[in-house]
C-alpha cells in the first residue's frame, strides 16, 4: 500500500462529517490530541450510481484496559441503514468490542460516512491516558467488491451476501508522552465477511482491492504546550 506522510497545521483542523460539508472544530494547543488522516482510493469503490465510501471506525485501547471509539460512522454506529435491518458484516471487529452500555455517547462520534480525498480524524486524549500506551484501530468496509474468492454463490467457501469482500483492520501504537511523532499503522487482518464474530483473521490470502482501501493511513499524534 503506498504511503505519504500528510502534516496538518495544529491550530485549526477541519473534521470532516459529509461530502463537501466539513465541520470546522477549534484544537486546544494546549491539550494533547491525535489525527488520523486516511487518503481514499476511489477506484476501488464500486457503486452504480457513483462513489460509495467506506464504513470506518477508529476506537482505542488503553493497556490498562480503558476503552474509547474515536470516530464510527452513522450506519454502523446507530445500526441505520438502506434496504437493510443490520449489516453484522460491515464493522464486525469493532461491533464486537465496543461496549453493550455505550449508549448515547455513540452519537458524539458518529458522523456520515466520509468522503472526498482525504479524511482528517481529531482526537483530544483525555488525561486519563497520560503517559499510557495506546492502542490505535482502524476497520474500514467497501460493499460489493467481489472477487474471485469473496462472491455472491451460497455455494462457495468465500460466500459473503452483499458485503463483497470482508472489512479490513489497520493497527498503530504510541504512549501518550513524549514530542511529536508520526505513526503509520499496519494492516492485521480482516474481520468475518458476514459478521459471525468479532476476530481479526490475519489471513488476506483472498482480499485484494479491499487491501487497498486507502492510499495512505498516517497518524500524527501532538502532546500539547
Amino acid at each position: 500500500m503506498k504511503r505519504i506522510f500528510l502534516f496538518i497545521p495544529l491550530a485549526f483542523v477541519m473534521l470532516v462529517h459529509c461530502s463537501g460539508m466539513p465541520e470546522q472544530k477549534t484544537v486546544d494547543a494546549h491539550h494533547k490530541n491525535m489525527e488520523i488522516s486516511l487518503a481514499f482510493n476511489t477506484e476501488h469503490y464500486p457503486w452504480l450510481m457513483g462513489t460509495k465510501y467506506p464504513q470506518l471506525a477508529v476506537w482505542v485501547k488503553s493497556d490498562d484496559g480503558g476503552y474509547e471509539t474515536v470516530f464510527v460512522t452513522q450506519g454502523a454506529g446507530k445500526n441505520k441503514w438502506m434496504f437493510a435491518d443490520s449489516r453484522p458484516g460491515a464493522l464486525p471487529v469493532w461491533s464486537g468490542v465496543r461496549p453493550e452500555t455505550q449508549g448515547p455517547d455513540i452519537d458524539a462520534v458518529s458522523g456520515a460516512t466520509p468522503s472526498g480525498e482525504v479524511h482528517t480524524i481529531v482526537w483530544e486524549i483525555p488525561e486519563k491516558y497520560n503517559g499510557k500506551n495506546l492502542k490505535i484501530f482502524i476497520e474500514a468496509n467497501v460493499s460489493f467488491d467481489y472477487n474471485d474468492f469473496y462472491t455472491k454463490d451460497e455455494n462457495d467457501p468465500g460466500f459473503s451476501d452483499v458485503n463483497g469482500q470482508p472489512s479490513v483492520v489497520w493497527e498503530a501504537s504510541f504512549t501518550v508522552e513524549g514530542s511529536p511523532r508520526q505513526i503509520t499503522p499496519e494492516m492485521i487482518g480482516h474481520g468475518h465477511v458476514l459478521g459471525k464474530d468479532s476476530a481479526i483473521d490475519p489471513d488476506m490470502a483472498g482480499m485484494t482491492t479491499a487491501a487497498e482501501l486507502f492510499n495512505y493511513i498516517n497518524i500524527a499524534y501532538h502532546p500539547g504546550n
